[in-house]
């Protein structure tokens, strides 16, 4: 927000000069006295009283009037150079504002408002340079500082800006635009708390201030607050109902909130305001998404590639939703997308060498390279054995805690933990591929052999006995896990209360082995002691480890994590819980999996409950261990 001296603002001190005048003037009896010079001053005063009654045109008389009896007035000049900067005609602003200058070169408000002109015509160095010249002659000229602060900003000097924004509020502590300004560098310059403290000074100071709102909802939004950012954006709304940026912010931090069915109709008001918003269009089918409403999103993921073809956030959406339904050859090239979206670009950095697009391999050398999570690279990872069939020396690039088990894939010659040098990439291969692009190099449909990662046999052995010995009298021994990574964005619907599948407690002859790590394992006191679980997952220190004591146990139950994707690559039962949206790779309303033979699945029905899964899951528990023991 830029400011400037105002014709209202900057005549204050003229006007007290030219009263106390008049008030001498007003004893003389004789016109003679009424000099030109006083004669201009009289009509540059009441063309000041005219502007600050908004009666520009008429104020423009006067201060041309003023120029007639005095040709370079200085006064008449500078403020015909403020209604030129409010009519956008800003080569005449600055010239008139020269030539006042010319006659008044230490007039502190004259040298401020050349410099809002000289940033108005971008110019912002010479902005800086004008201001600090008004400042000079005025040290404690609160709108000087703010202006400078704003030529800074716009220079990047950002410590600069929010020094000189900072002087401006301590000299008018009551002014919310400088305390807007100052949040905006502190905001710029990564200082969030401090720039919400001084945005929310500026809303206390002017509740009205609708640019002010959006500002600091949109930066609470950043930070990771979204119900705290909803209340400004539903502040401007309130004011503006039809505020196209209040709609798709507010939409886009009730997404954070899974607010879903509230967001909608947000964005479809947003949409008919902005008909050519390709992001609008985008988040409004990315709402759908997430309620699983398919169809009506493929439609505005269409629509918002046609307004720009080039937006990658809507291409690898449509990408997901073709692979949900199987469709891997409309799929698959449309996933490419992933690398160019806002949130996925800084993951991709540039790399040196040749990207396999499909080659010859035939004695080639191919680095296979992380990407992602770690069960997107156990997924992904089988295809070395097809880069090898074609006659490829493969190695991969993987997750530390991967390498091991990484290490026992077909095709896989050498496995690295660490990312290669660029030297070393360029030297040693012929060609680098991401683990998730794989697919999209090779035809048809996934290749489900499985398996093609291996438990070490001495290590599943110890483990064999360990279980054993927890659970001696168990007919089937399960491993579970409950909870994902807690900043996925979807965990709050993939991941299950442990509390909700306590009903599997009362069925007899199973013995259960928490496999869970992280913070869901915060959860086994909420289940004891009506629940023995068998708490074993902060003994597994890597995917090895997990690996070996999954080739002990009979079944694994998970939700959409990692240990779902390594019981599946291992070829063990495992049986999958998937909320109402699920992610892509495990298809559209199928019970098994394409990637995974040995995989079942068990599917919300509604999104967020449990109840039905849990019903389910417990009926195929019986019936599975009934089947087990010859229905008996």
């Amino acid at each position: 927000m830029w400011s400037f001296e105002t014709a209202i603002e900057c005549g204050h001190v003229q006007k007290l000069e030219l009263n106390q005048r008049f008030a001498v003037m007003s004893v003389a009896t004789t016109p003679e006295v009424f000099t030109p010079s006083l004669q201009a001053d009289v009509l540059v005063e009441t063309g000041l009283a005219h502007h600050r009654a908004g009666r520009i045109d008429t104020a423009s008389t006067h201060y041309r009037a003023a120029l007639d009896a005095q040709p370079e007035h200085a006064g008449a000049l500078h403020y015909l150079g403020v209604i030129a900067l409010g009519r956008n005609e800003l080569d005449e602003a600055a010239t008139l504002m020269d030539r006042a200058l010319a006659q008044a070169p230490g007039n502190a408000e004259y040298l401020a408002n050349r410099g809002v002109a000289a940033a108005r015509l971008g110019d912002h160095a010479a902005a800086a340079a004008w201001q600090r010249q008004a400042l000079a002659h005025a040290p404690e000229f609160a709108n000087a500082h703010n202006n400078l602060g704003n030529a800074l900003l716009e220079l990047n000097d950002l410590e600069g800006a929010a020094h000189h924004y900072r002087a401006a509020r301590m000299l008018e502590p009551q002014s919310a635009h400088f305390a807007f300004n100052l949040g905006r560098a502190l905001d710029k310059a990564g200082r969030k708390d401090e720039a919400l403290a001084q945005y929310r000074a500026a809303t206390a100071l002017d509740g009205n201030d609708i640019g002010t709102w959006l500002q600091m909802g949109r930066l609470l939004r950043a930070m990771a607050r979204p119900a705290e950012a909803a209340p400004c954006f539903e502040h401007v709304l309130a004011r503006e109902p039809d505020n196209v940026l209040a709609l798709f912010e507010l939409g886009y931090v009730y997404d954070a909130q899974h607010r879903y069915e509230e967001a909608i109709p947000l964005y479809r008001r947003a949409a008919e305001l902005k008909p050519d918003g390709a992001g609008v269009v985008n988040n409004l089918a990315f709402a759908l998404t997430a309620l699983a409403r398919y169809d009506e999103a493929e439609i505005y993921y269409r629509r918002a590639l046609e307004l720009n073809p080039a937006l990658p956030e809507s291409g690898f959406q449509l990408g997901m939703l073709k692979l949900r339904r199987e469709d891997y050859a409309g799929g698959w090239p449309l996933f490419e997308n992933r690398k160019t979206t806002t949130v996925g670009k800084p993951s991709y950095p540039p790399r040196p060498g040749r990207e396999w697009r499909g080659e010859p391999l035939k004695g080639k050398r191919v680095l296979i390279c992380r990407e992602q999570g770690v069960g997107d690279q156990i997924q992904f990872v089988r295809y070395a054995r097809e880069l090898a069939a074609l006659g490829a020396r493969v190695d991969a690039w993987v997750a530390p805690e991967l390498a091991a088990l990484a290490a026992t894939v077909p095709g896989v010659t050498r496995v690295l933990d660490a990312r290669p040098d660029d030297k070393a990439l360029a030297r040693r291969y012929d060609y680098w591929c991401d683990v998730m692009s794989l697919p999209s190099r090779f035809a048809g449909p996934p290749p489900a052999d499985t398996p093609y990662m291996y438990a070490d046999v001495r290590r599943a052995r110890a483990w064999r006995e360990r279980v054993t010995e927890l659970a001696p009298n168990a007919r089937r021994r399960i491993g579970l896990v409950w909870a994902g990574n807690p900043r996925h964005h979807f965990d709050a619907f993939r991941s299950v209360p442990l509390t909700a599948l306590k009903p599997l407690a009362a069925l007899d002859g199973n013995g259960w082995f928490a496999i869970q790590k992280g913070p869901g394992a915060a959860q086994l006191p909420d289940v004891a002691p009506a629940w023995p679980l068998h708490a074993i997952g902060d003994e597994l220190h890597d995917f090895a480890a997990t690996a070996a004591l999954i080739d002990s146990l009979d079944l694994v139950i998970t939700v959409d994590t990692s240990v779902a994707h390594l019981a599946g690559a291992l070829g063990k039962p495992v049986w999958v819980l998937l909320a109402a949206q699920p992610d892509w790779r495990w298809g559209k309303d199928r019970r098994d999996s394409a990637w995974y033979p040995s995989a079942r699945v068990f599917r919300q029905t509604t999104l967020g409950d449990w109840s039905g899964v849990v019903a389910e899951l417990r009926d195929a528990l019986r019936d599975d261990l009934r089947a087990a023991l010859g229905g008996a």
